[in-house]
């Protein structure tokens, strides 16, 4: 469910939005499904208006059927494939990033995730000399870790130098914010102005559900209806604009001895095309351990359950042995 807000379609206002909330319509589906002239009799809003935003919103808003053909066409001339930085999480991935598509990096604090996160942007930049946004909703973004990796992958200065102008880091700190973040986003690209960030390829949010989270207590209603609007976002910003889009997710237990599973619930489960899930290795009494465990959980183009050792120490995230597939999560 997406919901109302100013800017959505042209001639929705935020005065109009204003009138519809205090009569209860809140979201894209209560609008296109009510009686618009009861509407505009309660609200006391124009009757044309109020039809030329429905035709606008369910012209956005419905599903138009596409043959099998055409999709494979479009996918082909489309779609890329981006290295993460570490051959074994590539190979996991079936190659690297694919464009078009929602990645989902899992797993407890401290698992590794922004690490994964950071190296990835460093090879997208610096590799491919594409740019990447990262938005940071826990303030874990390290511009000196970042530094450190690409330090690690080129003696260059003038390179490293460039790699770090092409990410641009934004901090967004509540699910509004990065919503904004995202609308200014899609509209930069839709008007083919992308300033000073050049040509991007990859989004990252680092996370999801940080800003998710705070929602779904009180009034869940609303907040899963906010938090499919994001998922909205993330689907339509990759696939219309073939970006590869990379997402991390905590994880939870229903209970102390049961498996992970990822946060959010069943709703977000459907958004990620791919999933993968981060496991620190058993570390003894003296010392933390680096090593990390990735596994498949999540694919449409490999079995789920293979796994691959990672070393997040490094300066950058580096390929062990690989790890024996198991049967799945």
């Amino acid at each position: 469910m997406v919901v109302l807000r100013a800017g959505l379609c042209p001639g929705l206002t935020e005065e109009m939005i204003q009138l519809l909330r205090a009569n209860g319509i809140r979201t894209v589906v209560d609008f296109v499904s009510s009686d618009l002239e009861d509407v505009a009799q309660k609200c006391t809003l124009s009757y044309k208006a109020l039809v030329a935003v429905r035709r606008v919103l369910l012209a956005q808003f419905s599903a138009f059927p596409a043959n099998g053909a055409d999709l494979y066409e479009e996918l082909k001339s489309s779609t890329a494939i981006l290295p993460t930085g570490s051959p074994r999480l590539d190979q996991l991935l079936d190659s690297g990033l694919y464009t078009g598509e929602v990645t989902e990096l899992m797993g407890a604090p401290g698992s590794g995730k922004t690490q994964v996160c950071l190296g990835i942007a460093a090879s997208v930049s610096l590799g491919l000399k594409q740019h990447v946004l990262f938005l940071d909703s826990t303030g874990g973004f390290t511009a000196s870790r970042l530094y450190q990796m690409l330090r690690a992958r080129t003696e260059d200065e003038e390179e490293q130098m460039e790699a770090l102008q092409r990410i641009q880091v934004v901090r967004v700190f509540d699910i509004y914010e990065m919503l904004s973040a995202l609308q200014e986003l899609r509209d930069r690209l839709s008007q083919q102005v992308v300033s000073s960030m050049g040509p991007l390829k990859i989004v990252v949010i680092d996370s999801v559900s940080a800003v998710i989270y705070p929602l779904l207590g009180g009034k869940q209603s609303e907040g899963l209806a906010i938090m499919m609007q994001l998922a909205r976002e993330l689907k339509t910003l990759a696939r219309e604009f073939s970006l590869a889009v990379v997402v991390t997710n905590q994880v939870t237990r229903d209970s102390s001895t049961g498996p992970l599973k990822p946060a959010l619930g069943r709703s977000w489960s459907f958004v990620p095309s791919t999933r993968v899930l981060l496991e620190s290795k058993e570390a003894t009494w003296e010392k933390a351990t680096t090593q990390r465990i990735a596994s498949l959980a999540k694919s449409p183009r490999q079995p789920t359950g293979i796994q691959v050792e990672l070393d997040i120490g490094n300066s950058d995230v580096q390929e062990l042995s690989p790890a024996t597939p198991t049967q799945g999560l």
